[in-house]
């Protein structure tokens, strides 16, 4: 079993991190605002067409629930800011402590 957090944020320093486990493939969103908790959870649990490279120059069309798998799911990270208004900080430590 493995659980997977990454930091985030809104554009107004809502700091926060969205977790997921391989084993259960349940996923949660952890921001101060739960208006953003509920926007979060709204798009990694529904349906999502996303598109996945195939190589340089070619991309497939992918429709899947994000949360279905944590390749999915990372994928589904790559678009939450353009529809769900949420930052994703690769490079940021999750601090469990804010």
């Amino acid at each position: 079993m493995s659980i997977y957090r990454v930091a985030a944020h809104t554009g107004v320093n809502d700091n926060g991190y969205i977790e997921y486990n391989t084993e259960t493939k349940q996923v949660s969103a952890h921001f101060p605002d739960e208006a953003v908790n509920r926007k979060a959870m709204a798009y990694l649990t529904q349906e999502q067409e996303m598109h996945r490279l195939v190589d340089l120059v070619t991309y497939e069309t992918v429709r899947a629930v994000p949360a279905s798998s944590w390749e999915n799911l990372k994928l589904a990270l790559c678009y939450i800011w353009t529809r769900a208004g949420i930052y994703i900080d690769w490079s940021r430590p999750v601090d469990l402590n804010e």
